[in-house]
C-alpha cells in the first residue's frame, strides 16, 4: 500500500516543482491568515500544470495546525489518480493511522486501507497496512532506521502474501543540515538490492518551505516534505534516465513560495504552480 501510494506521490512531486513533496513533525506555521497566495499561514493548497497536464494538492489540520489530512490528484493524458491520506492522531499529537481513499481501489476489491503506525521513544517505527485483495491476503510493512541525531536514514519495505514473507526493497536517506540531500529507491530481488531511483537535491533555497512536516513525513510516505528549506536544483535518475530539474520561486512577505517555475532537462518542459494559504 504504501508503495503504491509513494509511486503516485513522485508522479507528483515531479509535477510539482523538483520533488519537493510532504509531510511534518508537528506542523506548527503561524502567522496572519490571508487567503488565496496573499495569505502568510497555513498552506492549504498547491496547483501545478504543465500543458494539459495539472497536478493539485489540498491539506488539512487540526485546531493545533497539526496536519491531519491532504488529498493528492493528477491529471495526465486526459487520466485522473487521485489519492486521500487521513491521519488519526491521539491526545499527544502522535500518528496512530494513517486512512487511504482512492477510486483506483475499487478495482482491487476494497473502498480503502488503513495503515497501523507504531512508534516508541517518540519517534515512528513501523508501519503495517493489512488488505485482503480479491480473496487474497495481503500485509505490507515498513520499518524506520534512525542516525543517532534522529533523522530516518533508512526505510525498509517487507511484504506477507498467503503466509509467505520477504523484503521488497528499501529507501535509504542522507542529509545535508536541515534538507535532504538524497534518495535512493531499491527494489530486491531475492539475492540483493539493486537501485532503481535516485533523487539529488542539489541546491535549496534560504526561505520556508510550507511543506516542512517533521519526521511526520515518513509516515504520510513524502519524505522530501522533511527538509526545511525549499529545492531549487535537484537531479532524477530512473532506470539509467536522468532528468534535472531547475526551480525559481517568489515570496510573500512571510518568505514562504507564491510561485514556482519549474524547467526540466533535457527536453525543457516547463510546470507552473501557484502556493495557497489561510
Amino acid at each position: 500500500m504504501k508503495s503504491l501510494l509513494t509511486a503516485v506521490l513522485g508522479v507528483m512531486c515531479i509535477a510539482l516543482f523538483s520533488c519537493q513533496k510532504e509531510v511534518k513533525d508537528v506542523f506548527a506555521n503561524t502567522g496572519n491568515t490571508g487567503g488565496g497566495t496573499t495569505g502568510s499561514g497555513l498552506l492549504t493548497k498547491i496547483t501545478s500544470s504543465n500543458g494539459s497536464d495539472s497536478a493539485t494538492m489540498t491539506f488539512n489540520y487540526n485546531s493545533s495546525k497539526q496536519l491531519i489530512s491532504f488529498v493528492s490528484e493528477t491529471i495526465s493524458s486526459g487520466q485522473t489518480v487521485r489519492i486521500s491520506e487521513r491521519a488519526v492522531r491521539n491526545s499527544q499529537g502522535i500518528i496512530q493511522q494513517v486512512i487511504y481513499k482512492s477510486p483506483d481501489y475499487q478495482q482491487l476489491g476494497f473502498d480503502s486501507a488503513v495503515s497501523v503506525i507504531k512508534s516508541a521513544g517518540g519517534r515512528y517505527i513501523a508501519e503495517v497496512t493489512a488488505l485482503n485483495v480479491g480473496g487474497v491476503p495481503f500485509a505490507d510493512s515498513v520499518a524506520l532506521i534512525y542516525d543517532g541525531a534522529g533523522k530516518v536514514i533508512r526505510e525498509v519495505q517487507y511484504y506477507v502474501i498467503m503466509g509467505v514473507a520477504d523484503t521488497s526493497g528499501k529507501t535509504e536517506y542522507t542529509y545535508n543540515g536541515s534538507n535532504l540531500a538524497t534518495i535512493n529507491n531499491y527494489s530486491w530481488d531475492g539475492t540483493t538490492f539493486n537501485l532503481d531511483e535516485s533523487y539529488t537535491y542539489d541546491q535549496y533555497d534560504a526561505k520556508v518551505n510550507p511543506m516542512y512536516f517533521g519526521n511526520d513525513a515518513f509516515v504520510f510516505g513524502s519524505p522530501a516534505f522533511v527538509s526545511l528549506n525549499n529545492p531549487v536544483k535537484s537531479t532524477q535518475t530512473t532506470l539509467g534516465t536522468t532528468e534535472n530539474f531547475a526551480t525559481t520561486y517568489t515570496y510573500n512577505s512571510s518568505n514562504k513560495p507564491v510561485t514556482a517555475t519549474s524547467v526540466v532537462q533535457p527536453n525543457g518542459t516547463v510546470s507552473r504552480g501557484n502556493y495557497y494559504y489561510q
